[in-house]
């Protein structure tokens, strides 16, 4: 079926690559303990702050707090996360988002607690001064924004389902609300202006949203990713700043999962009835020329790598070994016995998306918490990765069949390129790493 609006293919946007400068600095890697406390460190494991460390399950498992979703701000120094906690006398669950230094750890600041909502995402602001949550209730979702410093929480849209992503100057967000839309008011698309943690004005895209989640802007805030119903089918497009379509990238069938590279240059889009259900091609377009390729033939996730110059690829694989870990350092001790379900199998690899080459990094098992983030990849991909700054380096979690454990792994970039040393730093069930 012809696409609405002219295919990239043909209009060849021209947008340069720019790749950012990486880091020189190795940053810091946030892991959830098996007893579900935060803890900081770096690629060797040795160094460890705790974040939290109060975690508890009562006997009779009527009362407990656990934490979830370790978030760093954009400049590394702030680490957001949520505490889950109630009591013997409680008939319910409070969700507490919290924010800490990432240097000290110390002075925990409370930003927001509900009894009523569960909050299932953070994402900081690009100039690290506000904390955006979602918060989802029986009848709808929310978008709620606060300082980390703490104060008033505004709420910036509501809608179920309920994605977004900030604009690099952290002075506007794009928000997809509603899933896909057959005629307007049912689900929208916007462009929300922000005064820091404060609502300004919104504006509605006239594109109806069609199958995805979340939308993307590009690195330099000029540009923004979509999918619209034409009324005919559902279209990736390329679109200016104000959301105004360029042309289409591809059309979709099922749902498309995207994700900007860093430099600017490129997108990676999986089209796929869900990312651990219907494993899908994943295919790179070149924004200068509008060229694509598949890069993997059945892939479930990827992870761009800071300079976007490398993805990493989760794909499910069956009748593999799950790669040894090795005992590591983490305080000389093995992770303690935890009740993990047995998944499918997740390869690990690293692909060179100007050439195609790639590597196996591992086959994994993946963790409980782990699989949380696997269907809304997209979303999460905006918060959080497995990268260092440097771009040498993956962090990853997996289950072990044989003792029943979790455990933090680093896979390290060899001299050649060609591929990484994986060697296990700490016990533990879900791991990512600072931008910076």
């Amino acid at each position: 079926m012809a696409a609405k609006y002219a295919l990239c293919s043909d209009v060849k946007p021209g947008l340069a690559s720019a790749p950012p400068a990486l880091a020189t600095a190795l940053g810091q890697i946030a892991y959830l303990t098996p007893d579900n406390n935060i803890v900081l460190t770096d690629l060797t494991g040795r160094p460890r702050l705790d974040i939290t460390s109060d975690a508890y399950v009562s006997q009779d498992g009527q009362a407990g707090r656990i934490y979830q979703f370790p978030t760093f701000s954009a400049d590394g120094q702030s680490l957001a996360f949520v505490s889950l906690s109630t009591t013997a006398d409680f008939n319910g669950i409070t969700n507490t988002v919290h924010v800490a230094p990432a240097v000290t750890g110390t002075a925990i600041t409370d930003l927001y607690a509900t009894s009523d909502w569960s909050v299932p995402y953070l994402d900081w602001s690009p100039d690290s001064k506000q904390v955006a949550f979602l918060t989802i209730g029986p009848q709808s979702g929310a978008i709620r924004v606060v300082s980390r410093e703490g104060g008033d929480v505004s709420t910036f849209d509501t809608g179920t389902p309920t994605y977004w992503h900030w604009r690099n100057d952290s002075a506007a967000m794009l928000t997809h609300l509603g899933g896909r839309a057959r005629e307007k008011g049912t689900a929208t698309i916007s462009l929300i202006e922000a005064n820091g943690p404060v609502k300004a004005n919104q504006t509605v895209l006239d594109q109806l949203p069609g199958n995805f989640q979340s939308p993307n802007f590009s690195p330099n805030g000029q540009h923004m990713l979509y999918v619209t119903n034409t009324g005919e089918a559902d279209e990736l497009v390329l679109a200016d700043a104000e959301g105004a379509p360029i042309c289409t990238l591809a059309p979709v069938e099922d749902n498309a999962f995207f994700a900007w590279s860093p430099d600017g240059a490129h997108v990676a889009m999986m089209d796929t009835l869900g990312p651990l259900t219907d494993p899908a091609p994943l295919t790179v377009f070149d924004l200068g020329d509008g060229s694509n390729r598949d890069v993997h033939d059945l892939a479930s996730t990827f992870f761009w790598s800071p300079d976007g110059s490398r993805l990493a690829v989760f794909s499910i694989v069956t009748d593999t070994t799950i790669t040894s870990l090795g005992s590591g350092y983490a305080r000389g001790k093995h992770s303690a016995p935890l009740a993990q379900g047995r998944s499918a199998a997740l390869r690990i690899e690293v692909i060179d998306p100007a050439t195609g080459n790639r590597f196996k990094v591992a086959d994994t098992y993946p963790s409980r918490q782990f699989l949380q983030y696997l269907q809304y990849f997209d979303q999460y991909s905006r918060a959080v990765t497995p990268w260092s700054p440097n771009g040498k380096h993956v962090v990853f979690s997996s289950v072990s069949p044989e003792r029943g454990t979790a455990d933090i792994a680093v896979g390290t970039l060899n001299s050649a390129q060609t591929g990484m040393s994986v060697s296990r730093i700490a016990a533990g069930t879900l791991a990512f790493w600072s931008p910076k």
